[in-house]
């Protein structure tokens, strides 16, 4: 659950807290950036060509709505919260505060690192979808493939996914899942120079840059001491101060992910809703943080050459070398990832998707054209979809569709001069033809058989 927060440490100084609450105002369901509920909304596909039918899906996705990772008594806020109240220092609203998290306490602690009933839904959902629309791809029983980011939230998901297809992990036949697979995965904990980024690159200064535009003064002061007496705030230095705001607003992601648990716990959204604390504006802004660091840090940023986006040609040529593969006669249904959204993000500014590559110079206005609650989601995805032509004159021809999060894509720049169908679909040569020369050209690839833990760990 916990989506790359530690940024949010300088947030203590954004808004002047004000008496109009998120609840007041009804913004609660809103602003939750990357944490933002899968939503799908059926488009109006464009129709099949009639010579072509699906046989293979290449896929990508991020888990589903989950619990949290950890115990609600091990945060930061808990253990400040509770330190005042030793030094009876303890206002009503901390009061309140504490009796929140101890109800979200009992809720999530014995289903930490799993996927909600929200997050299965959405999974299953997606699978059910996949295996109706490419029907003809998941005949047979023909297996499908997985692998995913060693966590019991991702293999959950690939469990659910796979029920919506009508298949199950490990399966009689086929392989077992695999987690062994962080090149493609999790390529920012990886590469020295990659992990040293995700640490501490220079996409957290775009984030505090945005931040000191929109911070009025004396925020922190307002802001926590509704929680504690002056005497105790006045122990508090700023980083301290500045740790409980964000870890504060972190624990309260999860409450998107679990309605459906609280209301079978018989408890009501206002008893666990930490973000009745801040006013609508701070949401809103939190919201816009949240995109502006996944922008920059996973995103097309400021430069789509940097190094956030050139972690995931590893992920590129595997898909490549998977679809290629399946198109010489590979028996499998589809080719299945679970990973975080990091990886999902980049891929699509990688793959130059249409509305996900854009690039923005100026900070303040990046939201424009990119927003985190709209490419990576929860359960964000990223599909390849391969047809196959069935008449003397196509069989030998490949068709090949891209989605995301289940709408349709285009992809920037690809021309398909041989092809005779319009996009989204394009013909397959044609597709790896225009990757193959960025490989070449922008990404210091030679060929699709290079190592690319190698390439991982000589990124600069």
């Amino acid at each position: 659950m916990k989506k790359h927060l530690f940024y949010l440490s300088f947030l203590g100084g954004l808004f002047l807290v004000n008496n109009v609450k998120a609840q007041t105002n009804n913004c609660s369901n809103q602003f939750w950036g990357s944490n933002t509920l899968y939503n799908f909304i059926q488009p109006e596909y464009t129709p099949t060509p009639e010579e072509y039918q699906p046989i293979f899906v290449n896929y990508i996705g991020r888990n589903g709505a989950s619990h949290m990772l950890k115990d609600v008594t091990t945060s930061f806020v808990y253990h400040l919260l509770m330190k005042a109240d030793s030094a009876q220092s303890l206002k009503v609203d901390g009061v309140k505060l504490r009796k929140m998290l101890l109800l979200i306490q009992s809720l999530e602690k014995p289903k930490l690192d799993n996927i909600t009933l929200e997050g299965t839904e959405e999974m299953q959902q997606i699978g059910a979808r996949m295996a109706f629309l490419y029907k003809n791809a998941f005949k047979n029983g023909k297996c499908v493939k997985v692998s995913a980011y060693k966590q019991n939230r991702m293999t959950q998901s690939a469990g659910a996914l796979l029920a919506g297809l009508g298949h199950k992990l490990d399966e009689p036949g086929c392989d077992k899942i695999s987690y062994d697979d962080d090149d493609n995965l999790q390529p920012l904990a990886v590469g020295p120079a990659l992990i040293e980024f995700a640490k501490s690159g220079d996409w957290k200064d775009n984030v505090d840059n945005i931040r000191d535009a929109k911070r009025p003064e004396n925020f922190n002061v307002r802001f926590l001491t509704r929680f504690f007496e002056q005497k105790f705030f006045d122990t508090l230095d700023e980083p301290t101060q500045n740790q409980f705001i964000a870890n504060m607003y972190d624990l309260s992601l999860v409450t998107n992910n679990i309605r459906r648990e609280i209301t079978q716990a018989g408890l009501t959204w206002a008893q666990v809703d930490i973000r009745a604390f801040f006013t609508c504006e701070e949401l809103e802004l939190f919201d816009k943080l949240n995109s502006a660091a996944e922008f920059y840090k996973s995103g097309p940023g400021n430069d789509k050459a940097s190094i956030q986006v050139r972690s995931a040609v590893p992920l590129l040529v595997n898909f490549i070398n998977t679809t290629d593969a399946y198109s010489v006669g590979q028996n499998v249904a589809a080719d299945v990832r679970l990973t975080t959204s990091e990886s999902i993000a980049s891929l699509a500014v990688l793959m130059n998707i249409h509305g996900a590559n854009k690039e923005s110079n100026d900070i303040y206005k990046f939201d424009k054209n990119w927003n985190a609650s709209e490419i990576i989601p929860q359960a964000a995805n990223i599909q390849w979809v391969l047809y196959k032509g069935t008449t003397p004159d196509t069989q030998r021809d490949y068709l090949i569709k891209f989605m995301i999060n289940e709408q349709e894509a285009t992809i920037d720049g690809l021309k398909t001069p041989r092809s005779t169908v319009p996009p989204p679909y394009y013909l397959w040569e044609d597709v790896k033809t225009f990757f193959l020369k960025k490989l070449n050209d922008e990404w210091d690839v030679e060929k699709l058989s290079d190592n690319m833990h190698t390439y991982l760990m000589n990124l600069k």
